[in-house]
């Protein structure tokens, strides 16, 4: 089995990937993508497993599998270092968000791969180096507010939830640009459209984080508030949660920053933000 591994901590990678050790496995660790785009696109050399670091290519933010179909280049990709909760049920839902991708009905093959990861990511040697799964230390203050935990029934309505989402996107034949609806909402200039659309392009954003952008390049330099955010976000889906928004709102920083073309930033204001041009971009 070829088993790739793109990763901002190859040395942490590296104790993983020794639990795969076997005649038939080939192991490669990549700390740089442009590294493993040229195995996989130039030199044609596809694995029959990817595990990407979430922190690296965040799935929410990134349209991962929109890069390889349109080289034509299809395999598996899961984060091993996603933050599921649940450490003994991670094989579930890679396999169950692999499924729901459509392009992946037999995971017999790599099956034996994902037990294998889901054991090496519970074991005390090496959990506790792997960013992204540690649960939190527990912390008292009076000057923090304490927050339930969810229970059963809530952690069952948002699971049931995150599967019709899913199972939505992929029935959908909506293209992953901004719709004419949203566009008109904006009211968007050529300029701006243009603008926007290559930075998305460019980017590879979700649709969430696509008409997130365009919204706040739209109203650049102004206090947008939360419910104005709600408002705009929930017009193509389902209510937008302030939560989400803020999930959102980290995700678009995160891409502003590596992206060298657009010098933009995201400040904070009560309720709300604005995009502003970035000062060292002004100098």
């Amino acid at each position: 089995m070829r088993i790739y591994f793109l990763t901002r901590e190859p040395d942490v990678c590296q104790l993983l990937a020794d639990k795969f050790t076997a005649p038939d496995n080939e192991i490669k660790i990549f700390p740089i993508i442009t590294k493993l785009f040229q195995t996989v696109f130039d030199e044609g050399i596809l694995p029959d497993i990817l595990f990407l670091d979430f922190l690296y290519f965040q799935s929410d933010a990134y349209d991962f599998y929109s890069i390889l179909k349109k080289k034509n280049k299809l395999f598996p990709v899961v984060h091993y270092n996603h933050p599921f909760p649940i450490a003994s049920k991670r094989k579930y839902f890679w396999s169950f968000n692999l499924q729901k991708t459509g392009y992946f009905k037999d995971l017999s093959k790599i099956e034996p791969l994902l037990s294998i990861m889901e054991n090496a990511l519970q074991d005390p040697q090496i959990a506790p180096y792997v960013s992204g799964i540690q649960q939190p230390q527990p912390y008292k203050s009076s000057d923090l507010r304490y927050i339930e935990p969810l229970k059963a029934s809530e952690i069952a309505f948002y699971t049931e939830r995150f599967d019709n989402v899913i199972t939505d996107k992929i029935n959908s034949k909506q293209k992953e640009y901004i719709s004419p609806s949203t566009s008109n909402f904006l009211n968007l200039n050529s300029a701006d459209k243009r603008f926007t659309n290559d930075f998305r392009s460019r980017n590879h954003l979700s649709h969430k984080i696509s008409v997130l952008f365009t919204y706040l390049y739209s109203k650049r330099n102004s206090h947008v508030t939360l419910d104005e955010l709600k408002n705009v976000l929930s017009k193509d889906a389902k209510p937008e949660s302030p939560n989400g928004i803020r999930l959102a709102i980290y995700r678009l920083r995160s891409i502003l920053k590596e992206d060298v073309k657009t010098h933009f930033e995201i400040l904070n204001y009560d309720y709300g933000y604005s995009l502003v041009e970035n000062e060292t971009s002004l100098k």
